[in-house]
């Protein structure tokens, strides 16, 4: 896995938001979580809407958006398997800011919203790892935004599929991104022209190569040149 790339810094790390709790704020916890299954396309939350609940990806991945105004979607973020999302909203006590589908086939832990916060306000540790991850992930948002805004539409394309592939890959040296072109053209901030144009040079220059709306990463370290990530 290519050193130079700094994931860490577009990618949520809260796998491990509700470790070192006690068993009985667990067992409050956990006490009324459902497991939900949507399909492909189908819709977790809708921004503007009030907050449920807590949310952990069991299996599958998972796009988070905001609609734009031109109707189409801003994809800043591919939750993948044991990342917990809808938090945000709970705590602000606030409306969802975005939107989370299915980008496959799902199955969801569901932890209702009063059961969280009962044990968000008695239990320290649960708060701290709250506070990090917050902290955290404020970092990741401001990267996304500085690629829109720093990079060229080929180096965006680049540090994409550089961020997808460790979503993706299932292991050590296996690097395949299934996405269709709206969702990743949606990701990148461009025409799904544009993106096509873009793989077809990365796939001339043999950095990938595509198995229909699969992409292949071939040559991981010559990705991260084209990305031009200093």
């Amino acid at each position: 896995m290519n050193k130079n790339f700094p994931y860490s810094k577009y990618s949520f790390d809260n796998q491990d938001l509700l470790s070192g709790l006690t068993a009985s704020e667990y067992n409050i916890l956990t006490n009324n979580k459902e497991i939900r299954h949507f399909k492909a396309g189908t819709q977790i939350f809708k921004e503007g809407t009030e907050p449920k609940g807590l949310y952990r990806v069991l299996s599958g991945k998972v796009k988070k958006y905001t609609a734009t105004s031109f109707g189409t979607e801003h994809i800043f973020y591919i939750c993948g398997e044991n990342e917990y999302l809808g938090y945000h909203a709970i705590l602000s006590k606030e409306e969802y800011p975005d939107s989370a589908i299915a980008l496959f086939d799902c199955e969801v832990e569901f932890i209702p919203k009063n059961d969280f916060l009962n044990v968000v306000s008695t239990s320290h540790v649960l708060s701290q790892s709250l506070l990090k991850n917050l902290s955290h992930e404020f970092g990741v948002f401001l990267n996304a935004t500085k690629i829109l805004a720093r990079f060229s539409v080929r180096e965006r394309t680049a540090i994409n599929l550089l961020i997808l592939q460790r979503k993706f890959s299932v292991k050590e040296g296996l690097s395949e991104i299934e996405m269709n072109r709206d969702d990743l053209a949606n990701m990148v901030g461009t025409a799904k022209e544009s993106l096509v144009r873009m793989l077809k040079d990365f796939k001339e220059e043999k950095l990938i190569s595509t198995k229909g709306r699969i992409i292949v990463i071939e040559d991981l370290e010559g990705l991260v040149k084209a990305s031009n990530y200093k």
